[in-house]
């Protein structure tokens, strides 16, 4: 397994090939799991773009697989950490040191063994010469054998991630519902990944006669699912909305919107908004209101 929080490598061309071979455009990959056109090319090409850190694009890369039946762990590529690749840096270098004092030593060990063969031819031709009966002295030679390397093993631990639970009996949405993400370390639910923040809008929306005030905008949905919105002070909001469930958010335009077009009806200054199939992240603009004549 994979640190949850490092940046791996992984076979992303087995994505757009494995979506190619179901036969799924982009357009409706992006719908299915509620990301943008353009975080799905990311994805596919491995690019930089499309999401504010790697912890995000590695949620949306799961999503993806999942979405495809893909098994994720199959193509993540993992990396080699620094301590890694030192501590064999490190073994190879104690080898060759190792290797190296044997070369030198058993080259010595050469050296001593002709002079002492040669002593010893001296020393019997004296013998043989003098009738000497000394004693011939032995030669203790001594094996030169390779130091042993410690093998040294690589534990890399995994965090366990934790997944919001949603309320499935909910006819509309409550304070319960309501998650303010404050930083990008707040984990969030793999059903849904808010990027609101970094991707490009499918829409920008505005009416040049309108009703009501732009300080809210109005959501019928028309089944389960979860959108989040960022206002123009940069709050940051993500709601749970069931079946049926209304949903009135208020702030300061212009709002960014990311729901899923398909099973919504979004209200916005009076009108309702226009949305296609692929309409997934929609801008909100105000236009101010003409004051009555009386």
């Amino acid at each position: 397994m994979v640190d949850e929080n490092e940046i791996s490598e992984y076979n992303f061309k087995a994505l757009s090939q494995e979506r190619k071979k179901q036969k799924i455009s982009q357009e409706n990959a992006a719908i299915q799991i509620t990301l943008s056109v353009s975080q799905i090319k990311s994805l596919e090409n491995n690019l930089g773009s499309g999401f504010i850190t790697p912890h995000f694009k590695r949620m949306a890369l799961k999503r993806y697989a999942k979405f495809l039946g893909i098994d994720f762990d199959k193509i993540i590529i993992p990396t080699k950490t620094l301590d890694s690749i030192t501590k064999e840096e490190i073994i190879d270098d104690e080898i060759k040191e190792g290797l190296s004092l044997n070369t030198i030593d058993k080259l010595n060990l050469k050296i001593s063994k002709g002079y002492a063969f040669a002593g010893l031819i001296l020393i019997i031709l004296l013998i043989y010469f003098t009738q000497d009966k000394a004693p011939i002295p032995e030669i203790a030679i001594t094996d030169v054998s390779i130091p042993e390397i410690a093998s040294l093993d690589d534990h890399i631990s995994t965090p366990i991630s934790k997944n919001f639970l949603q309320n499935k009996n909910l006819s509309g949405v409550s304070k319960s519902d309501v998650q303010e993400i404050n930083n990008t370390s707040d984990i969030v639910s793999l059903d849904f990944i808010c990027s609101i923040e970094s991707a490009s809008m499918d829409k920008v929306w505005s009416r040049v006669d309108p009703e009501k005030p732009a300080t809210y905008f109005h959501i019928v949905s028309l089944g389960e699912q979860s959108i989040c919105t960022i206002d123009n002070r940069g709050v940051l909001k993500q709601y749970n909305l069931a079946e049926g469930g209304k949903l009135t958010h208020r702030g300061e335009a212009p709002f960014k919107v990311q729901l899923n077009s398909s099973i919504s009806e979004l209200y916005f200054q009076g009108w309702k908004v226009i949305l296609k199939d692929n309409d997934n992240f929609i801008q909100l603009n105000p236009i101010d209101m003409v004051p009555e004549l009386n």
